[in-house]
């Protein structure tokens, strides 16, 4: 199972703000190809970010590659903030939902992970049309070996 599954299914059962109100990229993508933002007053989408090298290179010894890795999921939040052009009604949904999400991810791994999600950064991405699209980062550490 991928990590934005595993992601998901923990913040389904672990943010109950967010039950039945959380889908994949590909949702946000069509939404935002018609032009039509979420309908919902609060919608989630998780993302893979990728896969990058945290460890500043790998090592070969006696045969072996290692290289510490990370895999980043991000999770974007959309409220609505109709006839708020400054966005002030959705910064205390973005503070709970946010504090929410962290801590039902940080520290937390898939059972087949070696390693637990990390959070790395928290960012504002818009405010358009009455939208507010905040987004959280965190990345999963793994360590590559390969046998050479």
């Amino acid at each position: 199972m991928s990590l934005i599954v595993h992601v998901k299914e923990r913040l389904e059962t672990e943010v109950p703000a967010l039950t039945g109100k959380l889908d994949y990229v590909a949702e946000l993508a069509a939404l935002t190809d018609a032009g039509a933002p979420p309908q919902r007053e609060v919608s989630a989408f998780v993302i893979p970010l990728g896969a990058d090298d945290q460890g500043g290179g790998g090592a070969t010894a006696a045969g072996l590659h290692t290289q510490t890795i990370g895999e980043t999921v991000g999770v974007i939040l959309c409220i609505k903030a109709l006839g708020d052009a400054k966005a002030r009604k959705a910064l205390p949904t973005i503070d709970e939902l946010g504090n929410a999400v962290t801590a039902a991810l940080a520290g937390w791994g898939p059972e087949d992970a070696s390693g637990v999600l990390m959070f790395r950064r928290g960012r504002l991405v818009s405010v358009t049309k009455g939208l507010v699209v905040y987004q959280l980062e965190y990345t999963l550490l793994d360590q590559l070996r390969i046998a050479r």
